[in-house]
Formats: C-alpha cells, structure tokens, sequence
C-alpha cells in the first residue's frame, strides 16, 4: 500500500483488519487490511462482535461441561474406592 494509495483512499474511509488481532490476524500484514466506508466498518465491527461473543460463549460452555465431566468422575472415583 503505496503513500498514495493511502492518502486517495483514506478520505472518509476507514482501514480496517480483515481478520482481527484478537482472533488471529496479523496487525501488520497489509493482505489483512482493507479500506471500508464508515457504514461498512460499522456494519463489519458489528459482525465480529457477535462472532468472538459466540466463539467466547461456546469456549465457556465447553470448558464449563468439561469441569462437569471432570467432577462427575472425581465423585465415581471417589465412591467406587470406598466399597
């Protein structure tokens, strides 16, 4: 992305990461990066909220069932040895 580019480009648009940094994405890699309106930056942030809100909801659903599993069986274990 030339100094140009940028400077046509960024009146009234946004840069923005295809693939987030919290999810992943290389902060510096310019194949990360686009220039979105602001509508389409809204609409764009938008969808990842929901996405890592869904993503961070099923990890702690997933980790809650696990630590469920694990004492389900810690109380078998417990139990079968003391008969």
């Amino acid at each position: 992305m030339s100094v140009q580019d940028t400077a046509s480009r960024s009146k009234g648009m946004e840069l923005f990461e295809i693939k987030p940094i919290a999810v992943g994405g290389d902060p510096v890699s310019l194949e990360n990066k686009i220039w979105l309106t602001r509508q389409e930056h809204f609409e764009v942030v938008r969808f990842w909220n929901r996405t890592i809100e869904i993503q961070r909801k099923a990890a702690l659903e997933k980790a809650a069932r696990s630590d469920e599993w694990d004492a389900a069986n810690y109380e078998i274990g417990i139990f079968s040895h003391a008969n």
